[in-house]
């Protein structure tokens, strides 16, 4: 049969070989272009899937192709800009990595082009999918550790709020049924010159995140030890968190030790749902650009909240990164020279 719908992908590094790898390997959806400012990047992984054609230039990969599809798994900080031409250019559907982006600025923007022009957006918060957190989601919302209290996420060591913190407060989102957040505070040190897939990024912080309800995230990245580990959700009347190889492992009040759980798969992906929205088979997608905008302004209500020296109450104004406006401000002065980033090294980081 036929592939149904034209794709293209903007960006061509290992999440774009991620995102032309899962549309070649679907029946409905053909990749008929690439676009990388790489041009070696671009034929790389043209050669690997067979895709017909490349370009450097965006741009005239959209006004070239005729497309119904645009991936665009590239870094945060130009994916705004890329979406908004993708969704004028007359494309029915875009889906771009997480984080949406770097500032609630060109995330608004991109989230309303898209709307104006019925284009359906999606930001690839692939765990939405995850049996073991569908699951979970699940025993939330039918009350099996009462009234939601607190979601704990402890980030791995050396990694930026902007990415490892998409995936955790996002899950929070999904497990929770997706609240309304109502206020956010945090504290954020950099004193080095760190970036992280070139933006800006902190050397550590925490949040905590008051959600409808009552219920509390607590988020802490790179804080000293020592560490610890708790619940993923504690409720009023029992706890859950994810055990090893998918299961998910529940204590309720009253009950002595953890249950074991194994969950149901989940019989699609974000690739597949998104088709199925195309064409009319859901009525929406599990993560969506509007999802992905409330994990955004969490993250950056963090860094608002040392700006402001306050709490912040949702929704955030700020159309700018928080971070960078204390940068440049000299609130954040650099105490440790030397720019590094912790994801692409910069060109005077590379030897050899």
């Amino acid at each position: 049969m036929a592939a149904t719908y034209r794709v293209g992908v903007i960006g061509c590094g290992g999440m774009g070989g991620v995102h032309t790898d899962s549309w070649t390997n679907n029946s409905r959806t053909e990749v008929v272009a690439l676009a990388d400012v790489s041009r070696e990047a671009a034929q790389n992984l043209a050669e690997k899937y067979s895709v017909p054609a490349i370009y450097t230039d965006y741009r005239e990969l959209l006004e070239k192709e005729e497309l119904d599809i645009v991936s665009v798994p590239t870094w945060q900080g130009i994916r705004g800009e890329i979406t908004i031409a993708a969704a004028r250019s007359g494309v029915k559907a875009i889906i771009g990595e997480k984080p949406l982006e770097a500032a609630m600025g060109p995330a608004n923007d991109m989230i309303a082009v898209c709307d104006e022009n019925d284009v359906k957006l999606v930001i690839g918060h692939h765990k939405r999918f995850s049996p073991q957190l569908t699951e979970m989601r699940r025993l939330v919302a039918d009350g099996a550790v009462g009234q939601p209290l607190m979601v704990y996420h402890i980030a791995k060591p050396n990694a930026g709020l902007l990415n490892t913190a998409t995936h955790a407060i996002d899950t929070w989102r999904y497990t929770l049924s997706d609240p309304e957040t109502l206020w956010v505070i945090g504290q954020t040190k950099r004193t080095t010159d760190r970036w992280e897939r070139r933006s800006a990024c902190e050397d550590l912080c925490m949040g905590l995140v008051c959600f409808e309800g009552g219920c509390r995230g607590v988020y802490e990245g790179d804080l000293p030890d020592p560490r610890i580990h708790m619940p993923d959700i504690t409720g009023s009347a029992g706890k859950i968190k994810g055990g090893p190889e998918g299961v998910v492992l529940l204590q309720q009040d009253g009950e002595t030790g953890w249950r074991e759980i194994d969950p149901p798969p989940v019989e699609t992906n974000q690739f597949d749902e998104l088709l199925d929205w195309m064409e009319g088979k859901v009525p929406g997608h599990r993560s969506t650009g509007h999802q992905a905008r409330y994990t955004l302004e969490i993250m950056l209500a963090i860094f608002e909240s040392l700006r402001i020296k306050d709490v912040v109450k949702l929704p955030l104004e700020t159309r700018e990164s928080p971070l960078d406006m204390m940068i440049a401000d000299g609130s954040l002065p650099v105490l440790e020279e030397g720019r590094y980033d912790l994801r692409a090294p910069f060109p005077e980081e590379q030897t050899g």
